[in-house]
């Protein structure tokens, strides 16, 4: 049974069963000739540079102490019948293994060792390149010492993947030499540098498969090395037949399927996952949180190319646990999204705006948990932190928005006696639902024209703090914009208009389109989302429908500083807040 991932030496090993090429019952490995030419730059921040220093840092690190082995990611591979024999067909990972075999090339010139790489990559268009300059070591040593234009008088050789042959050749000697411990450094690149070969079968098209990977179209995901892993590793460590271990990892990857189309399942990757686009990758990433322990850990700084999850759960070593723990996660999330209290306090505490809980930690804190009853306790309690010590008097929409999200929210979410009604946390994030001014504070916008009806709403909020210079803009028939400013101003500064009593949650679209529109207008297009069976949260059907108690209904199409008042002390009270000082019981004027 072939492995999946190979050290250096055992990537170019044809004469044993730990090897590669011999594991496939290969020769060599061939570069065909619908691939583009090798282009690995060799400036300070080329391709070529960035490796040799990646290769020698592992090592350092590796001589510290610091850390074991060091993976160049992966090669996409097929077995493919040339010349007479059998080869793997590189369909991806060319520039990596041909810079790997001039780097074996140059160590083993300066090291007077057996290249280990010698004659194992053919390329289709450029057969005599290897074969005549980098594998005989002489030919090699005289590379080295050549410069770029004598080297290309030969017109044959004058071709831009040859220029970077020949200067990473150059580039790896210069590297190379003067370093100390080479001999240990060759040791630890040949034995601890390891490659993860994905074999795809021969009845796919290569260049389909090439053109695919890249063009970003379907990158090999690290998810899908975990998933190879998996299923390479389950069933080793019991002496099953063949045809056993073939059917258990035929049993897994069918159930590894079956989860990665549950984590990307709208609702479930909206809730849990962030709508990430490998929704896959977060529920392993959640996975090796849980089986994290004092000596082994995630590597948090390592970088995604690195692959930090991949080298977490091949360091882990118990990959019967690791699937066992991964389909355990995801019953207990599913069990979750399906208890309806659970599933609203879970939703509320990871929507609730700028929450620290929106994350894969406090998904595993929670599954530290053992019985739900522990658990309903745990988010009621992270709950109520969200509205613990608010007082409404001091909020405001400029001040303290996240805290009015919160509050809205919880009004929309835990609805009292209805406590078995699920709120739509999917659509919620859809559709970017957002803190709203009921009350307009700047109503005329840039085309609108205030209606004798829209001047008594503001005389209505206004009351009391009303001045002369506002009495007069709006007496206008029509205001220029620094005219605009002076109501708008008045507005902006009313403490009711920024406060809890005029809030509600709207729709990013219906937050675009209502943002300078009265309560009548923005009333009409709420009723008309509920016509068309669009989601509407609860509260904010109760505001347009002044559906609260000692609501004004006797006036529908108005939103008065009665209004204001009656919504905020109705929060209040459904929520239990504390309100230290009334900031705005201004009186009503008349014109």
């Amino acid at each position: 049974m072939k492995e999946l991932i190979f050290s250096i030496e055992h990537i170019f090993n044809s004469h044993n069963q730990n090897g590669c090429l011999t594991q496939y019952d290969c020769s060599y490995y061939h570069i065909a000739a619908y691939q583009r030419g090798y282009k690995w730059a060799s400036t300070k921040n080329g391709a070529v540079s960035i490796l040799l220093n990646d290769l020698w840092n592992a090592f350092i690190s590796y001589e510290n102490q610091e850390s074991k082995e060091y993976y160049l990611q992966y090669i996409t591979v097929k077995k493919i019948a040339l010349k007479n024999t059998s080869c793997l067909e590189v369909i991806d990972g060319q520039q990596r293994l041909t810079t790997l075999s001039i780097i074996l090339a140059v160590l083993s010139a300066q090291l007077e060792l057996e290249n280990i790489s010698f004659n194992k990559l053919d390329y289709a268009i450029r057969d005599n390149i290897f074969t005549n300059h980098v594998y005989p070591t002489e030919a090699l040593n005289a590379v080295l010492v050549t410069t770029w234009k004598d080297f290309s008088a030969d017109e044959s050789l004058n071709k831009q993947d040859v220029f970077y042959i020949f200067s990473a050749l150059q580039k790896s000697a210069t590297f190379f030499k003067g370093k100390k411990d080479l001999g240990l450094f060759y040791n630890y690149l040949i034995n601890n540098v390891k490659l993860i070969v994905n074999s795809i079968e021969s009845h796919i098209e290569s260049e389909t498969v090439f053109k695919n990977l890249n063009s970003n179209k379907v990158p090999l995901t690290e998810a899908e090395l975990i998933k190879g892993l998996l299923i390479t590793k389950i069933g080793r460590k019991h002496k099953y037949s063949f045809k056993q271990v073939m059917e258990i990892r035929a049993n897994v990857g069918k159930h590894w399927d079956e989860l990665a189309t549950w984590a990307n399942k709208e609702d479930i990757k909206g809730f849990y996952f962030n709508n990430k686009n490998n929704a896959m990758q977060e529920l392993l990433k959640l996975v090796a949180y849980a089986l994290e322990n004092e000596t082994l850990s995630i590597n948090k700084s390592a970088s995604a190319k690195d692959f930090p999850l991949f080298n977490f759960f091949l360091e882990h070593n118990n990959y019967v646990q690791t699937f066992d723990k991964l389909k355990a996660v995801k019953n207990k999330l599913d069990d979750w999204f399906y208890h309806t209290q659970i599933y609203n306090l879970i939703g509320y505490c990871r929507f609730a705006k700028n929450s620290n809980k929106n994350n894969l930690t406090f998904l595993n804190d929670l599954l530290k948990i053992d019985t739900k009853t522990d658990l309903i306790h745990k988010l009621e309690t992270d709950k109520e932190e969200f509205l613990k010590d608010l007082d409404v008097s001091d909020l405001s929409y400029e001040e303290t928005p996240d805290s009015l999200h919160h509050i809205l929210l919880a009004l929309n979410v835990f609805i009292e006696g209805q406590e078995n009604i699920r709120f739509n946390f999917y659509e919620f994030d859809k559709q970017k639902w957002s803190l709203e001014h009921i009350f307009p504070q700047t109503p005329e916008g840039k085309k609108n024209v205030l209606k004798q009806k829209h001047k008594d709403a503001i005389y209505n909020i206004l009351g009391e703090t009303i001045t002369q210079e506002v009495k007069d803009v709006l007496e206008l028939e029509t205001r220029e914009d620094t005219q605009k400013q002076v109501y708008y101003r008045a507005l902006k500064e009313h403490p009711a208009l920024n406060g809890i009593g005029n809030m509600c949650l709207l729709s990013g679209k219906d937050n675009a389109s209502n943002g300078n529109k009265f309560f009548d207008e923005k009333r009409d297009n709420i009723l008309k989302r509920i016509q068309i069976g669009s989601f509407v949260p609860k509260h904010t059907f109760d505001v347009f429908s002044k559906m609260f108690k000692n609501a004004d209904t006797s006036r529908m199409s108005l939103w008065s500083i009665d209004d204001i008042e009656a919504h905020k002390i109705h929060i209040k009270t459904t929520l239990g807040l504390k309100e230290s000082v009334n900031n705005f019981n201004a009186k009503t004027v008349e014109k």
